[in-house]
């Protein structure tokens, strides 16, 4: 009986470590993003606010994703710099959609209150406000409604393991609704 108490006990320890290499929310593909993204950031494009336009499909199947952003950004001169990026560190175009939309999770949970309140305060801001709200708040319930379904308990795990880190590579997307956090810089090149 204590053999096999020990023998489940011993198989219940791995169970995290399987559960969590089913992610993509590896330290690997993490240190990959952290270097990629000060490339990225220096890429000159068209209107770095048109990244505020583009939507994301409601499925989880994040090649499909890649090429349906690739479509919306079609004819766009930046595009061929980004591919060359992403291939030097080791980044698929699909592994980079998944791994930036899930990395965003946690920092979508923390504007909830924020913008819970800016919905609520929607139609006493002067037209401009209201319209730049409105596009952060389409932009966002798109987001969360993208991958929330998207997230399996091992990416439960290690969003809940590298919350911080998340929250502050997330400000540094091209693209971010945040700006750069205090000591979140990026080293310059």
């Amino acid at each position: 009986m204590m053999k096999l108490m020990l023998i489940s006990a011993g198989l219940l320890t791995f169970i995290p470590a399987a559960v969590f290499a089913d992610t993509v929310l590896t330290e690997q593909n993490l240190s990959r993003l952290e270097a990629a993204l000060p490339k990225l950031a220096k890429i000159k494009q068209d209107d770095v606010r048109s990244l505020h336009n583009v939507r994301l499909q409601r499925h989880c199947d994040w090649s499909r994703h890649a090429i349906e952003v690739r479509a919306q950004q079609q004819g766009k001169s930046y595009l061929a710099e980004v591919d060359n990026i992403l291939a030097e560190h080791q980044l698929s175009p699909s592994l980079f959609m998944e791994l930036t939309a899930k990395s965003s999770w946690p920092l979508l949970r923390s504007l909830q209150p924020v913008l819970s309140v800016t919905r609520q305060t929607l139609a006493f801001l002067p037209q401009a406000q209201r319209d730049q709200a409105e596009q952060l708040l389409a932009q966002t319930d798109n987001m969360t409604q993208v991958v929330e379904p998207c997230l399996s308990e091992a990416d439960s795990i290690a969003l809940r393991q590298h919350q911080q880190r998340l929250i502050a590579l997330a400000s540094k997307l091209p693209g971010s609704i945040l700006p750069v956090q205090p000591g979140a810089a990026a080293n310059p090149d």
